[in-house]
């Protein structure tokens, strides 16, 4: 393999979550040029990243300055032709789209390739999705279904590029601008030496804030108890936020939001010994610099799916029967923001820093406290530590085996389960194989049984609604489910015969998935 080109049209954690990808591929293909398709918003990330040979990058912003002021109707147009003609340069041996958009599938359409994972659009500008894993992550987005995956974003991405994850963190590269920023800020205000806990306020989503007063809380009971100096980190849009949590602290904190560019920020968050962080892509940063993190998980925040990437990491998810919400939930009550109390983020930053006793369920009132660390396999996992559901917490485990075996080929077969309902579903997927294959022998024959294709076609159908209607009925099923009717949608045979040959592979795939849940 010569040439691979990475399709991230994404934000600096996604950036950042790709880089275990980046890691992997270099080992794989040792002599493959890397081509990287970015946004100019977040090239600031790219001084930091190893493992880029090329980028090609779209003038996002100045697309959109061109079409606000309408001084030159043509310019933004022809801004983006000659990014896709960029993309339409060359061939590329594999091609693979980290991004769940329909802009980034028209992209990866225009890119010559050997081989696709995840978005692309066909000729007509409909959505495909290539590979089992691309379609896992894109059935998050199809239902409220995405509190149910066990698997870490960073996981998939390196599987979409048809490689297995290495049980190591996300990784960043400190530059010497970022560094000599943080020796002179650390000098500047008298922390030198001193023990440094970095408190993230903001967030992409006013739904994901943790309110400042409650950091104020924190950090007054951090510095008043443990000895510690709190920092803030912020976008400078978020200075707002910085002003809020300062005038309710007691004792303040240095104030470094708006203060950092990128490479500063990853060097400045390195110096810290943890960091407190709604989901956001302060957190990626610390991660990727070994600082033992604190994420805040709320709203759509879901610490499996988008938590920090690497071990020792502590989640703390409010014990409500809502959380996480779907994304794009315009919600009146977000009780989540307050399930989260200040005691608890305390007693989770203690236990980060190694502090005192050792905490108990007590300590942490209304949330549920997780911590990372890597399977045998390398992927992410994340155990339970305080005010666990053990049913719940089994049956992650379980989930988490399940995809994995099944889209890796380390699965246990397709013994038939124990659990009645599995039981059930496990037979309904073998009665799918045997209406699907007959369709295929009736679809070889000449002249064409019409009426017996006719027969079983009705049969195939009211096994797809049984298929649905399970998923509805037991929650156990629901991710199942609703990622094998995606993958139903997804199908692009025309030809009877071949629809009945994907269809038969769908139902292997969930009897597969039945037996190894």
């Amino acid at each position: 393999m010569k040439e691979i080109a990475i399709l991230a049209i994404a934000r600096y954690g996604d950036m950042i979550q790709m880089t275990p990808l980046l890691r992997r591929l270099r080992q794989a293909h040792p002599g493959a040029r890397i081509t990287a398709i970015v946004e100019d918003r977040f090239c600031g990330i790219l001084p930091l990243m190893e493992g880029i040979d090329r980028t090609i990058v779209l003038a996002k912003q100045e697309i959109a300055w061109e079409i606000a002021t309408g001084e030159t109707p043509l310019a933004a147009y022809g801004t983006m032709d000659r990014f896709v003609r960029q993309l339409e340069e060359g061939e590329y041996d594999l091609l693979i789209n980290i991004t769940c958009s329909r802009l980034s599938a028209f992209f990866a359409s225009a890119v010559t390739n050997r081989k696709a994972t995840g978005f692309v659009a066909d000729a007509t500008g409909s959505r495909q999705i290539k590979t089992l894993w691309g379609q896992y992550i894109f059935s998050w987005f199809n239902d409220n279904i995405r509190k149910y995956n066990p698997v870490n974003l960073v996981d998939i991405f390196t599987r979409l590029g048809c490689v297995a994850p290495d049980g190591k963190r996300v990784a960043l590269a400190a530059t010497e601008k970022g560094e000599q920023f943080a020796t002179e800020f650390l000098e500047k205000h008298g922390l030198a030496g001193k023990r440094l806990v970095g408190l993230q306020l903001g967030a992409s989503e006013k739904i994901r804030i943790w309110p400042p007063e409650h950091f104020a809380r924190v950090s007054d009971r951090l510095q008043r108890e443990l000895g510690v100096t709190t920092i803030l980190f912020g976008a400078p849009n978020e200075k707002e936020l910085a002003e809020q949590a300062l005038a309710a602290m007691e004792l303040p904190a240095v104030n470094a939001v708006g203060e950092t560019g990128i490479e500063e920020l990853f060097s400045l968050v390195g110096r810290c010994a943890a960091l407190v962080s709604n989901d956001t892509g302060t957190m990626h940063f610390a991660a990727a610099a070994g600082v033992p993190t604190v994420m805040l998980c709320i709203g759509p925040a879901f610490f499996r799916c988008t938590g920090p990437y690497g071990e020792g990491h502590v989640a703390l998810q409010p014990a409500l029967p809502c959380s996480p919400c779907p994304y794009g939930l315009d919600c009146a009550d977000p009780a989540c923001r307050t399930a989260i109390t200040p005691e608890a983020v305390f007693s989770a930053c203690r236990l980060q820093l190694g502090d005192g006793d050792e905490p108990a369920d007590g300590d942490f009132p209304g949330v549920r406290v997780y911590r990372s660390g890597f399977a045998p396999d390398g992927y992410l996992t994340w155990d339970g530590l305080f005010n666990i559901d053990p049913e719940a917490e089994s049956l992650a485990k379980r989930r988490e085996t399940m995809w994995k075996s099944c889209f890796d080929g380390t699965g246990s077969g397709a013994g038939e389960p124990k659990d009645p309902v599995l039981r059930d579903f496990h037979r309904l997927m073998n009665r799918g194989i045997q209406t699907t294959t007959e369709i295929m022998a009736a679809a070889r024959k000449k002249p064409l049984p019409v009426d017996r294709i006719k027969r079983l076609g009705d049969d195939e159908a009211a096994i797809e609604g049984e298929l649905k209607l399970m998923g509805y009925r037991h929650e156990i099923l629901a991710p199942v489910a609703t990622f094998l009717t995606l993958v139903r949608e997804n199908m692009t045979a025309t030809e009877l015969a071949d629809v009945a040959r994907e269809t038969r592979l769908l139902y292997e795939t969930g009897r597969s998935l039945a037996a190894n849940l």
